[in-house]
């Protein structure tokens, strides 16, 4: 009994990370073109450095991709290489703290949403005259409004793919806490474990963020996409968006796609860039 116990445990468990690592492998399908439209470059804060991807017109409005767990900025490759945008927006992508090629020591890999909202503020900063739309997905859509938080006067949308924006619906589940033990932490790999951590602290930082939210009003626009099939992120974080954020920032759109689950940024390009490019206009959101 126990034997199989173990072994039902080490399966449901390798479903589920394979399922997260999708996030990252999805992001590989259009490699990144580092040459005239793509370079990489490196921005310091605190002892450790953030690389970023950027791409576009250093003229032009900014657009800054935030990745989920695992993964790093080549999620977001497609929309850096995309014409269309390269000619409206400069475009950034970011690997954050901990992962691709940003560093961070591992046993600070633990879902601190400052330290990762700071790290992205230091990109931004190194082109001050932007003011940003800010592209999360996953777990970069749960940090995203911590980075309008820290530097509301940079950011001027916020748009949120498939994010766990609810405390309590982003609470670890029994899986995690078993990736999260001595055993199990060491089988799972480097990449996973990290994630895993980011994971297991993500109720925490959802509290503290959305009691922040709580004190201010943020002069910032928001639209949360998401898709009402995710079996990553409960769909329910829409819901609880639209009930507990309307009176903290200056627009909140929701955007519920009913066949959809949780790869958006693949899945429907098409819609975020329609919603990117719509920032220029400051027209309604309409699927």
């Amino acid at each position: 009994m126990v034997k199989k116990t173990i072994i039902s445990l080490l399966l449901v468990m390798l479903f589920s990370l394979v399922s997260f690592n999708m996030t990252a492998s999805k992001g590989n399908a259009t490699p990144a073109k580092l040459g005239t439209q793509v370079i990489l470059a490196k921005a310091e804060v605190n002892d450790f450095e953030i690389a970023y991807r950027v791409a576009g017109d250093v003229n032009k409005p900014g657009v800054l991709f935030i990745h989920g767990t695992p993964g790093d900025g080549t999620a977001f490759s497609s929309y850096l290489e995309n014409s269309s945008l390269q000619s409206e927006f400069l475009l950034i992508s970011v690997d954050r703290l901990g992962w691709g090629t940003s560093t961070l020591p591992d046993k600070l890999v633990d879902g601190d949403f400052a330290l990762q909202a700071q790290s992205i503020i230091a990109v931004m900063e190194k082109f001050p005259n932007q003011q940003w739309i800010v592209v999360g997905h996953s777990l970069g859509a749960s940090i995203a409004p911590k980075v309008a938080l820290l530097a509301p006067q940079k950011v001027r949308r916020l748009i949120l793919l498939a994010g766990s924006l609810d405390p309590k619906l982003g609470k670890p589940r029994w899986y995690n806490r078993a990736a999260n033990t001595w055993l199990i932490s060491r089988l799972i790999g480097r990449s996973m474990r990290h994630s895993n951590r980011e994971i297991m602290n993500l109720s925490q930082q959802l509290n503290i963020m959305n009691q922040q939210l709580v004190e201010n009003r943020l002069n910032v626009d928001v639209v949360v996409i998401q898709g009402m099939k995710d079996r990553l992120v409960s769909p329910d974080n829409a819901t609880f968006a639209k009930q507990s954020w309307q009176n903290h920032f200056r627009q909140l759109d929701i955007i519920e796609l009913e066949s959809e689950g949780h790869f958006l940024p693949w899945r429907q390009a098409e819609l975020v860039i329609k919603t990117i490019q719509s920032t220029q206009h400051e027209t309604a959101i309409t699927q």
